[in-house]
């Protein structure tokens, strides 16, 4: 990895400072920033809509970045298009316009994140049924249960409706990097995948001329931190006939009149699923993300995974104190390290610990991650304990609200997890070894 190009590039980093929360978003480099805004105040853009010559500048930005995230995907455009979201969730939430049909099947793992679990909503209003494909114990490294993955993936097909599979390329939880075979394997009985990327493509690279999904999410934030706001759902063009779009907005409609029931829609394909006005102030920027992260070489994986297994082997040596002790969760050789920390047998609330880690600057993520198949699978609880106190059919006052929040804190278990990227250092590990001891030492 090119170490010079990142020297700099990390200011409002403090002294002694250490960002360990790389999976819930990359930092932005200033020079991204600087050259964004140079390019703003130097250039005029306009609502790509119009047809002047600030708007017609602003759909060329906006087109090249398309054309540039599918150089970086390695993606033929004759075989994929690019449509712009505010991030992976408004690119997963495209699937609303999947059409499941009546009989129609739906395919998840437990590991998933809950923008992805979300589309089991939208199957059953579709009457087509879910399935999860479920993951194997911590002990078994939280990987998918390839037996029963195979044994669903090969279920027989409905003689109606359309099938759906959607996994992650990497769980944002455990850093598991899920084999992207399942894909071609998938589509060989009959499913359309939707391939997650947004935690993925962090550190890793989607090369989509050999791995060939239907669906691909992606957060530009979570690769290069600047712009945030924008997104991708990256589609296969033969998708598109599998599409029925439920509503229209402004932007992508050609005809609509108010004394008939009737509209004509944009008939070109990414365009059509883009309502209302796109960020045409941000997603040229896209592009100088993505020739950052060229420029930076191919082996950023392996720094931020070197980064995470010093880590890990501090969490291992220092695991049992006079006061406490480290379970870690997920196996060495990811850059995501998820732990918990246990005093008298029980696990202390990852809550306190995110303080104290915060207020000596060292910052990591705790909780589930939004991602409770994992969650459930690591802490073995049962959520028909949780049920009778989250139900919102009836409104509580103010002294039940405030129980369920004290029960919630008591009962919800979560993990710390800790990430890394390009901005991380083997002077980050020197600090996060000296900040164990002193947690350990006062939790």
């Amino acid at each position: 990895m090119n170490s010079q190009l990142l020297n700099g590039q990390f200011p409002y980093l403090q002294s002694g400072q250490v960002y360990a929360d790389w999976t819930g978003a990359a930092l932005p480099p200033v020079s991204l920033i600087d050259e964004w805004s140079d390019h703003l105040r130097n250039i005029l853009l306009g609502n790509p809509h119009s047809g002047h010559e600030p708007s017609l500048r602003a759909a060329e930005e906006i087109e090249a970045a398309r054309e540039a995230v599918l150089q970086f995907l390695n993606a033929d455009p004759k075989e994929y298009e690019v449509i712009f979201t505010s991030g992976a969730t408004e690119a997963i939430r495209l699937l609303e316009h999947y059409n499941f049909g009546v009989g129609g099947q739906l395919l998840l793992t437990a590991d998933n994140h809950n923008s992805i679990n979300g589309l089991r909503e939208t199957a059953k209003r579709s009457g087509a049924i879910f399935t999860y494909a479920p993951i194997k114990g911590v002990g078994e490294g939280l990987v998918l249960d390839t037996q029963e993955l195979t044994r669903l993936l090969n279920y027989p097909r409905s003689r109606y409706g359309n099938r759906l599979f959607a996994y992650p390329a990497k769980s944002n939880y455990s850093g598991n990097l899920h084999s992207l075979h399942w894909v071609d394997y998938a589509h060989r009985r009959g499913w359309d995948v939707l391939l997650d990327a947004a935690a993925f493509l962090a550190n890793d690279q989607l090369d989509l001329s050999q791995v060939k999904p239907d669906f691909v999410p992606i957060s530009f934030y979570k690769l290069f931190g600047f712009p945030t706001g924008v997104g991708a759902l990256v589609i296969h063009r033969r998708m598109f006939t599998k599409l029925h779009k439920k509503w229209f907005t402004g932007g992508p409609i050609m005809l609509v009149s108010v004394q008939r029931d009737f509209f004509v829609p944009d008939a070109r394909g990414a365009t059509r699923y883009e309502d209302g006005s796109p960020n045409f102030g941000m997603i040229g920027a896209v592009k100088n993300g993505l020739d950052f992260l060229n420029s930076l070489g191919g082996d950023r994986k392996a720094h931020a995974v070197a980064i995470a297994n010093d880590v890990w082997d501090i969490l291992y040596e220092t695991k049992e104190n006079s006061n406490a002790q480290i379970i870690i969760h997920t196996p060495r050789g990811n850059d995501i390290i998820a732990f918990s920390v246990v005093k008298d047998g029980k696990i202390i609330n990852p809550g306190l610990f995110e303080k104290m880690t915060s207020d000596r600057g060292f910052f990591v993520r705790v909780g589930c991650f939004c991602n409770p198949g994992v969650n459930e699978k690591i802490h073995g609880y049962s959520v028909d304990e949780v049920i009778p106190r989250a139900t919102d059919e009836v409104i509580f006052g103010l002294e039940e609200i405030k129980r369920r929040r004290q029960y919630f804190a008591r009962t919800a278990v979560g993990s710390i997890r800790a990430s890394f990227g390009y901005s991380n250092s083997t002077i980050d590990v020197i600090r996060i070894s000296g900040h164990m001891k002193n947690i350990l030492r006062e939790i």
